[in-house]
């Protein structure tokens, strides 16, 4: 009982102890920052992410300059223009060397410009080449009939074959008289007489025929005879005199 007593009198005297007591005892003891540093820690972490990002200086990185890449710039160069000699013209002389005559070369340059001109010796020729198989006979008789090898014969063309086997197909062989073929080229060469008169002979024998065949009446026939009636009053001598200024205008004969 007595014992019980007394820690009841002491337990009375430490809280009756001062306060300057009681701040020397806490003075004394040794100070833990255990507890804090959780403290700090967690409020670190309870710190939000926008403030720390404002918090820090932001760094912009440095604009390099760029260096601006200079082209070199091509001179042109101008191609230097080689003098060219001019050619020749070729002469008539080269022309024959090539398989065709000056007497060729003259009578197309003739007939090209008697056709254009519309003389009459040119309309001669061509009237006449609308039927001259009624006053010319042409191929010749004794022109070949029989075929090369490896030829066949062109139905109505006596004298021309057509190649039909082997490296031959396709190609024409013509062996009629090219200098007597009934042509622009070959009637230029004749005079308006001998032109007037075959022209003549081929109306007469081709009205002969029309009347065979059609009976007569036929517009066919009068205008066979209104060009027949042309033909007659052909002057031939005034006709090459006439052919002749056209050809000397062209300077195709001085």
């Amino acid at each position: 009982y007595e014992e019980e007593e007394e820690e009841e009198e002491e337990e009375e005297e430490e809280e009756d102890e001062p306060v300057s007591g009681l701040k020397r005892r806490s003075s004394s003891a040794p100070v833990s920052y255990a507890e804090d540093d959780d403290d700090y820690d967690s409020d670190d972490d309870d710190v939000p992410l926008a403030s720390l990002k404002s918090s820090g200086k932001k760094t912009t990185p440095k604009k390099t300059q760029k260096t601006k890449k200079t082209t070199p710039t091509k001179k042109k160069t101008t191609p230097t223009k080689s003098k060219s000699t001019p050619k020749k013209k070729s002469t008539s002389s080269s022309a024959t060397s090539s398989g065709t005559s000056s007497s060729g070369t003259d009578n197309r340059s003739k007939s090209s410009a008697l056709f254009s001109s519309g003389c009459v010796k040119g309309l001669l020729i061509q009237r006449l080449l609308c039927r001259w198989w009624h006053a010319i006979e042409w191929p010749q008789e004794d022109i070949t009939t029989n075929p090369p090898k490896g030829f066949d014969t062109l139905d109505g063309f006596p004298g021309v074959f057509i190649g039909t086997s082997g490296e031959n197909v396709g190609k024409i062989k013509d062996f009629r008289d090219q200098d007597t073929k009934p042509s622009f080229q070959n009637f230029v060469s004749k005079n308006s007489s001998e032109l007037k008169e075959l022209l003549v002979a081929a109306l007469q024998r081709q009205l002969e025929e029309l009347i065979q065949h059609e009976g007569a009446g036929t517009s066919t026939e009068k205008d066979l005879k209104d060009l027949l009636k042309w033909a007659n009053k052909v002057n031939a001598a005034k006709a090459d005199k006439e052919a002749v200024k056209v050809l000397k205008a062209v300077k195709i004969v001085s």
